[in-house]
């Protein structure tokens, strides 16, 4: 799909635009870009295709935001899906399309869009992506050169739309880069921004991808319940009561899984469990998990993020919330140094819950070894592995597993993790997954007495753990 100009239609631009005017216009306007005007039984419209609407919209848009700030603006935030922008800018290209008196020829139109749509998507919005990640199942979609990709379930299916060219995709990735006022280019030939839903935006370029490679990746995470997770088979209903109970007593617990397999997700399920009455302080690169805004009721949650720009990176960023009296510190991906924060603040009574990228259990504590040593200071391994396993209770393993032919996000493994008086660790498995007969497993193995003890202390029944066949 080319944007070259075929062909000129006269479109002389308004020197002033009232923003909000146009929003009215667009709302009360009797006249559709899709309907067609007659005269005296003759078509009035210019009838064009998407190429060349497109050339001659974005010229006049271009044209009116130079003296415009409001407008400029506007632009701005549609690229990156703000609604409230996007719909303004829509009715940019709508009032254009009518009071100049443009069709669109159909068989150039990104499909399923109408005019309004797929020019705005070409001009101000994603290009051919707009649509495709705002799909509530679609957890990725990626670009590698011409061609798209929709990631669903964990699978990747080619799409059948395709940039004209790979010059087309640098266009958008220099729209999208603007939009997230970041530049791309070959001294910055890669760039990770966000759009406004959050969706994670990765980008890069010639030289260090052989061709232009755009990514946006969904955090798709649902408001669900640990009983929501029972129906999607994610976990049973003994983990489930194990898993509130462990979170009402205050066990500190860490989520772990390779990419995609819901670890964010299944966090925010765990969240819900802590008692309304109870501090919570979230610390993220970006707002994802957003559990202030998606926990109602008075809840006391403060959320925290990283800051680059003010020397506030995650390891710097954890420091100041141990003296804000969190009752729970939920730290939405733990990847670097910041876990040496996150030990210290859980051997000092903070209760943690916290997700890490890892692709084996067994690789956990080494995982996590080697992202405290990034602090660049000296550890003694023995003791440091002892301070790990005291600092975090219960580990909980997520993995991606086809059953019937269906990707299903299953947990595998729910552990418990301690160390004695002399630092030796032990790994405690509780409940595992049985992969050959596609179940889950309870090993018999029983809660050691540092858990249950801190436990006790909050209340805990230990007749209700006994029951769960796990005290």
């Amino acid at each position: 799909m080319s944007l070259n100009m075929q062909r000129k239609v006269a479109m002389k631009p308004r020197v002033q635009i009232n923003v909000k005017e146009e929003m009215i216009q667009y709302e009360t306007a009797a006249v559709k870009p899709d309907n067609k005007i007659t005269l005296k039984g003759k078509q009035i419209f210019q009838l064009i295709p998407l190429s060349q609407a497109v050339d001659l919209i974005y010229e006049h848009i271009t044209e009116l935001s130079k003296n415009n700030n409001e407008l400029r603006q506007y632009v701005l935030d549609a690229g990156l899906g703000n609604p409230k922008a996007q719909d303004k800018m829509k009715a940019m290209v709508n009032n254009l399309l009518v009071e100049h008196r443009i069709e669109v020829e159909e068989s150039t139109l990104i499909e399923p869009m109408n005019a309004t749509e797929s020019i705005f998507a070409l001009t101000c919005g994603a290009g051919l992506l707009e649509d495709l990640y705002r799909m509530k199942d679609v957890e990725e979609v990626q670009v590698v050169g011409i061609d798209i990709f929709i990631i669903r379930n964990g699978e990747s299916i080619a799409h059948p739309r395709k940039f004209s060219s790979v010059e087309e995709v640098r266009l958008l990735q220099d729209r999208l880069a603007l939009c997230g006022k970041k530049p791309i280019n070959e001294k910055n030939p890669v760039l990770q921004s966000y759009m406004y839903n959050r969706s994670r935006l990765v980008m890069a370029r010639e030289n260090f991808s052989d061709v232009p490679l755009i990514c946006i990746r969904n955090f798709i995470v649902r408001d669900v319940t640990l009983d929501a997770l029972i129906q999607l088979g994610t976990i049973d209903e003994r983990m489930a009561l194990l898993l509130q109970n462990f979170v009402k007593y205050h066990a500190s617990i860490i989520v772990g899984g390779s990419t995609n397999t819901g670890k964010t997700t299944f966090l925010f399920a765990l969240a819900q469990q802590i008692p309304i009455q109870e501090r919570i302080i979230t610390l993220e690169v970006e707002f994802e998990i957003s559990l202030r805004e998606r926990l109602n009721g008075k809840r006391n949650i403060v959320s925290l993020r990283e800051v680059k720009e003010t020397d506030l990176p995650m390891e710097e960023a954890f420091k100041p919330i141990l003296v804000m009296s969190p009752k729970w510190v939920v730290i939405g991906e733990a990847k670097g140094a910041e876990v040496s924060q996150m030990i210290q603040g859980s051997l000092r009574g903070h209760d943690i819950m916290g997700t890490i990228h890892t692709k084996y259990r067994e690789s956990f504590m080494s995982d996590i070894v080697d992202m405290v040593k990034q602090d660049g200071r000296n550890h003694d391994d023995h003791n440091l592995k002892g301070r790990i396993a005291r600092a975090f209770n219960i580990i909980i393993f997520l993995r991606l597993i086809c059953i019937d032919g269906v990707n299903r996000r299953v947990v595998t493994e729910i552990t418990e993790l301690y160390a004695d008086s002399e630092d030796r660790v032990y790994v405690n498995p509780l409940i595992v997954w049985n992969y050959e007969m596609k179940t889950w497993e309870a090993t018999g193995n029983k809660l050691s007495k540092f858990i249950m003890e801190h436990m006790i202390t909050y209340n805990a029944d230990a007749e209700t753990f006994r029951g769960l066949g796990v005290y």
